[in-house]
């Protein structure tokens, strides 16, 4: 369960990606952790990634999404692709209800825990 809280009552932690704008995410193989910086990281369904976030929550906005370069293809490859293209374009973090949404022109949705291996 997330722990702490990096600012403005964002509990640091890891979390499982639930949702992507109003379609589930049953597969529930991509994590994020929200470190105690701010900073993310996490496993997609094919890479590690991590990335800096730069504004102060409720804001939220990515640095560059560094991943392990692995070929990801398939539904797998079309999942990782949208996830990180709505992190990219993302301008917003919240948590309530044990829910974390990040949003922006798709809004992610996270349950604390942790993803899914294959």
């Amino acid at each position: 369960t997330p722990t702490g809280s990096a600012s403005h009552n964002i509990p640091v932690g890891p979390y499982v990606l639930v949702g992507i704008g109003s379609d589930t995410v049953p597969q529930r193989n991509v994590g994020l952790t929200i470190e105690s910086d701010g900073s993310v990281s996490g496993q997609a369904p094919c890479n590690h990634y991590a990335a800096a976030q730069t504004a102060t929550p409720p804001g939220f906005k990515l640095g560059e999404i560094k991943t392990s370069g692995a070929s990801c293809g398939g539904n797998a490859g079309r999942l990782e692709q949208q996830y990180f293209a709505a992190l990219r374009q993302a301008d917003g973090i919240t948590y309530t209800g044990g829910v974390l949404k990040i949003t922006g022109p798709v809004y992610l949705t996270f349950e604390p825990g942790y993803r899914k291996d294959k």
